[in-house]
């Protein structure tokens, strides 16, 4: 049996910080995790155009990337919160590679700058559930400033590696069990 195909997608446009870190342990967890085949999608490496609903779709980077995406059974995403919602890129990369993300698993790590921030990614949870009919993983992991020591490293005390590796669990079983409808 061939390695289920997870996206492990990081929308920040900034390399490092806190949502790289998120990143970073999500994409450990699915190398660790046997029959799991991780792909590592970063947007900050990655040059994708802005969506025009036309002529975006053509870009050969879009279309390069949808192809992949489509091979994955489960999308994870990470994402930092910014003005109580995911971040300008990740919608682009639904807008652009929309057609990808119909019928998958998704899951989706979030970091913001306090706890308040928690429901934030619900509209956007709510659309790849209604417009993709992705199936959603309810326990999505959220981050803030408090989970983090110097050097953007987890506290010990932090529960984020610990939900991190539930959401990769979750993301398999469900998409093995998607795989057979």
């Amino acid at each position: 049996m061939s390695p289920m195909k997870i996206a492990v997608i990081n929308s920040n446009l900034n390399a490092g910080g806190k949502t790289a870190v998120l990143h970073g342990a999500l994409l450990d967890c699915c190398r660790e995790m046997e029959g799991v085949e991780p792909l590592d999608v970063s947007l900050a490496s990655t040059s994708l155009p802005h969506c025009d609903g036309a002529r975006c779709y053509q870009d050969p980077g879009v279309i390069e990337l949808t192809g992949k995406l489509q091979e994955c059974q489960a999308m994870l995403l990470c994402s930092p919160i910014y003005n109580y919602d995911l971040n300008a890129s990740a919608k682009n990369l639904i807008e652009l590679t929309g057609s990808a993300w119909k019928g998958k698993v998704f899951g989706l790590v979030c970091v913001a700058g306090s706890e308040k921030s928690y429901l934030s990614a619900l509209s956007f949870i709510n659309s790849l559930m209604v417009d993709y009919r992705c199936l959603v993983i309810p326990r999505f992991v959220f981050a803030h400033r408090a989970d983090f020591g110097e050097g953007n490293v987890f506290q010990e005390t932090s529960q984020i590696p610990a939900r991190i590796e539930q959401l990769v669990k979750a993301a398999k079983v469900l998409g093995e069990a998607v795989a057979k409808l």
